[in-house]
């Protein structure tokens, strides 16, 4: 299976999962309070559910890595995902959509790991770290797709969780069909792998850690705050996934900035400009410059410092490919869901600007941890 093969199946399944099934909630939350009355704390709680289930799957995914095919762990992936997506649109109160939220998170947790090994096993060396950065940034297909069918289908968002469960099933029997079927470590991995590895991971695991809590804030409430703000047009409210989606092709190109500048520059210039984004969001809220700049750096730089960190990762455990991606990936969505329950009771308490302003300086500290690749 050569790269460009992979990328087609495997990015939209990335836009599937991470776009469609799991952080289109943060833009589909004002359209779902509408129905479904909640208060911040508990649309923070309910978005948390989404990021403990992505933990959860994420770990079995791996667990899992070195006895099944990676083909089936997607299958799993794309069945969480066509099930938790179905089961949102029929909410009707809270237990319900956090059921759903749930479910489509755990498609997240499962879709990641898998491809990491494809890519491994299938892709020649020179060409793996662009394979997986462009694979990574189908978040931000997904994120675009998800803001340009929600403008299309207004505060219709039962309807619009049906038309991603549609999208997520056309998904599902392409990489059902085309990703090798056969194809399962001929080596067995040690789970517990050496201290070295671990020794190693400490500020691979910090980092993912506060990267995941001081941007769950955006995921969940950036779109809602802006919507609420007199002074901005209603179009950039509308439109703020889509522009965050399309920024974030931009961190398809991680893998090639990582190989030409090394791993260093590119993880401090994307922990710079995604800290900067939130700064912007809560200093400056009612400028249009900044609904229009501030989505632009965070989907840029979002994607971009996941590219790193699975680049990061995976030189650290060099003995399986689908546990370097996933260890970081694992921390990343466990800070999100500790972020996501404190950012809905800070919002409730001191508002967005402080939140956002909090966020930043939370983003702004994991410069001083020093990736490397060896």
């Amino acid at each position: 299976m050569n790269a460009k093969k992979l990328i087609v199946v495997g990015l939209p399944m990335i836009a599937v999962t991470y776009g469609l099934s799991r952080f289109s909630y943060g833009l589909m939350l004002p359209y779902i309070n509408e129905t479904i009355n909640m208060n911040q704390s508990t649309s923070g709680v309910i978005s948390s559910l989404s990021y403990i289930a992505y933990c959860i799957a994420i770990v079995l995914a791996m667990a899992f890595s070195n006895k099944v095919t990676p083909r089936s762990i997607i299958v799993v992936a794309g069945l969480s995902s066509i099930i938790g997506l179905g089961i949102i649109s029929i909410s009707s109160n809270p237990v319900v959509l956090g059921l759903g939220i749930f479910m489509a998170g755990m498609s997240t947790g499962f879709s990641s790991p898998p491809y990491a090994n494809i890519v491994s096993a299938n892709i020649e060396t020179r060409l793996q770290n662009q394979t997986n950065s462009w694979i990574n940034s189908g978040t931000s297909i997904g994120t675009a797709c998800t803001g340009a069918i929600a403008i299309i289908m207004t505060d219709s968002w039962r309807e619009t969780y049906l038309i991603f469960m549609v999208i997520a099933i056309f998904v599902f029997i392409a990489n059902y069909k085309l990703l090798p079927g056969h194809q399962v470590p001929e080596k067995k991995v040690t789970v517990g792998y050496s201290k070295k590895e671990w020794r190693r991971s400490i500020q691979l695991i910090l980092a993912s850690l506060f990267i995941g809590i001081s941007c769950s804030a955006y995921w969940t409430f950036s779109r809602d705050f802006l919507l609420n703000i007199e002074s901005i047009p209603t179009y950039l409210g509308e439109c703020f996934w889509v522009i965050i989606g399309v920024a974030g092709l931009l961190g398809g190109t991680a893998g090639a900035f990582i190989d030409k500048f090394g791993v260093m520059s590119a993880y401090r210039v994307s922990v710079l400009i995604l800290s900067t984004s939130s700064l912007i969001l809560g200093i400056y809220p009612g400028n249009k410059i900044t609904g229009f700049l501030s989505p632009i750096l965070f989907g840029s730089s979002y994607i971009f410092i996941t590219g790193v960190l699975i680049v990061w990762g995976i030189s650290v455990f060099k003995t399986n490919p689908s546990f370097g991606l996933g260890v970081p990936f694992l921390i990343l969505a466990l800070g999100q869901a500790i972020g996501s329950v404190f950012s809905g009771v800070i919002a409730d308490i001191s508002g967005y600007y402080v939140l956002f302003i909090g966020s930043s300086m939370i983003g702004y500290v994991t410069l001083v941890f020093k990736p490397k690749i060896n």
